[in-house]
């Protein structure tokens, strides 16, 4: 079990070829961070705060991967 779990994440930070990907272990980082952020506020004020600002700054920096993922496979013949 603990073998496919390191597969799992493994595969889930690397890209397609198997090298790492830096952008998607960012990712990964901004939104662990932003959900410890929300659930601080959210333990120490006893309501949820407006999540679209949270919401635009993880899909972002996604936004920016996939756009850049997007115009490398048209340049590729």
């Amino acid at each position: 079990m603990k073998e496919r779990f390191i597969a799992f994440l493994k595969s889930t930070f690397s890209e397609a070829d198997g090298s790492g990907s830096a952008t998607r272990v960012l990712a990964g980082s901004t939104v662990a961070s932003t959900l410890i952020w929300i659930s601080y506020i959210v333990f120490t004020q006893h309501h949820l705060p407006d999540l679209s600002g949270p919401s635009l700054f993880v899909t972002a920096g996604f936004s920016g991967y996939a756009a850049n993922k997007i115009t490398e496979k048209r340049e590729k013949p």
